[in-house]
């Protein structure tokens, strides 16, 4: 190779890295020791290295998948033939129901242990008896050995709640189980009233029929119970509550005469959140917390939700009645109310004054919540702490929302986040500009690094299973954060 010759007297230029070595020039070695490892990245390309990882860590990943996408793995290779029977297994078939005979295949297949076993109800109504002996026979199986997480649906909705299966009452389970939900099952036969599960730390019932003392019992059986909900149950009106462990309570009142008219949180240490099922008119339910330090969650409280006593302080639904009981230990409040009214969201910040986050969902546009007048003097003292707001069924054209929003962007000031949610509507951005100059006044704002977001479109309808959901799931901090679910 020719190289340009450095003039007499010229130095050369200085590396980039005075201190660094001089770049030495690749060798025929190093190009074949490169050239090998490129040829032995392309030959790994075609080559499973997922079938290399060990046994118990592939078991784990097969039991991760649906029941059938599980037991399909079997014919991936020789590797993988043996995985799926001595996996952890996995069944749920929730969302669709399996023939009895398949049932009974797939459990006498598998080795065990179990880690779900969820079967929603049973698959034919008409002939109970026999209904019941295949339940009892699919818990009995040897691949339940060990299950930690069961959905027992006991009969189909509308129709009377079943028995508990013998095997369950046999305490089967119960040195393993750490989830549990029972729909439409009946506590009442014998042996119920003893049912023990030192583990479990989710439990929910629904459409079950269980007695008081029965219930009772059963909630001094779980030591170690995290989260609880009880949902459109018979057979018990009132619920007195003392645990050392509770985090998370998702109570539904139920409807007609089979409805929950008092839960008395007496002592939760624990517990973090407190949240309301029901979209539907519940009047009938009162609520009183007399102990529950750590309450950090509330909500969503509605024009027509329960009677919410904190000591001398009283709430009907999103009315407060009451007040002398000020609660700094919530943070987080969601607030469906069918009129919007700044009124009511004030009483609650002088209620709960360490108030961070604000949920709310209007039905209908209220009234006016002229501010600047009414409020003059109690801005000053008024210390609002909120720092994320939430705001569902926006209306930009409407002098009651926008007051709303405006109250906070000029008053705030320790606010970071406003969402203001538009149903069916896709505003341009000459409108959303219009509506931060001269609507809301951004440039006023009493937090600079307040930011305001507009979000539209459709969402799914209510589930309670959803809220079911909402309330077991204790990893996020914050239960309402996806807002388009579960406001």
């Amino acid at each position: 190779m020719n190289r340009k010759p450095i003039p007499v007297g010229v130095p050369a230029a200085a590396p980039a890295f005075p201190n660094s070595p001089p770049r030495r020039r690749p060798t025929m070695g190093d190009t074949r020791r490169m050239r090998r490892r490129l040829e032995e990245a392309e030959q790994d390309e075609g080559v499973d290295l997922i079938s290399r990882l060990p046994d118990a860590l592939l078991g784990e990943i097969v039991s991760l998948l649906p029941t059938r996408d599980g037991a399909r793995t079997q014919v991936l290779s020789s590797r993988w033939r043996h995985l799926w029977r001595s996996a952890p297994l996995n069944f749920d078939l929730e969302r669709r129901p399996v023939p009895v005979p398949e049932v009974t295949r797939i459990l006498s297949s598998h080795q065990g242990p179990g880690r779900r076993f969820c079967h929603p109800a049973y698959p034919d109504p008409r002939d109970r008896s026999a209904a019941a002996a295949a339940l009892d026979g699919w818990l009995g199986c040897p691949a339940l050995t060990g299950l930690q997480d069961l959905v027992l649906q006991c009969a189909l909705m509308g129709y009377n709640p079943a028995p508990l299966p013998a095997s369950l009452l046999a305490h089967r389970f119960s040195s393993t189980l750490r989830a549990a939900s029972f729909g439409t099952c009946d506590f009442r036969g014998a042996g119920a009233g003893a049912l023990r599960f030192p583990v479990l730390e989710q439990l929910t019932l629904s459409f079950a029929t269980i007695s008081e003392s029965s219930l009772h019992a059963l909630l001094a059986g779980c030591p170690v119970l995290q989260s609880l909900v009880l949902a459109f149950n018979r057979g018990f009106n009132r619920v007195r509550l003392v645990s050392a462990c509770l985090r998370s309570i998702g109570v539904h009142a139920g409807w007609s005469r089979y409805k929950l008219l008092q839960l008395v949180i007496e002592d939760a240490p624990c517990l973090e959140r407190l949240l309301f099922l029901e979209d539907a008119p519940d009047k009938g339910l009162e609520i009183a917390v007399i102990s529950a330090p750590r309450l950090g969650i509330l909500g969503k409280l509605s024009d027509t939700s329960p009677i919410l006593k904190f000591d001398t302080t009283e709430f009907q639904g999103s009315h407060l009645i009451s007040t002398a009981t000020v609660v700094h230990s919530v943070t987080v409040l969601a607030l469906t109310n069918t009129n919007l009214s700044l009124d009511v969201i004030i009483n609650f910040m002088r209620r709960f004054p360490c108030l961070e986050k604000l949920y709310i969902k209007a039905s209908l546009a209220g009234g006016k919540n002229a501010w600047r007048r009414k409020y003059k003097d109690l801005i000053g003292t008024l210390d609002i702490r909120l720092k994320k707001i939430v705001f569902i069924n926006y209306r930009g054209g409407n002098t009651s929302h926008v007051n709303f929003a405006k109250f906070f962007l000029l008053n705030a000031r320790a606010l970071e986040s406003m969402i203001l949610k538009l149903d069916n509507a896709n505003p341009s951005r000459a409108c959303i500009e219009t509506h931060h100059r001269s609507l809301l006044q951004i440039k006023n704002k009493a937090s600079r690094c307040a930011q305001v977001q507009f979000v539209y479109g459709i969402y799914p309808r209510w589930r309670i299973y959803d809220h079911v959901e909402q309330a077991h799931e204790l990893s996020t901090g914050d239960p309402f954060v996806d807002f388009r679910y579960l406001i």
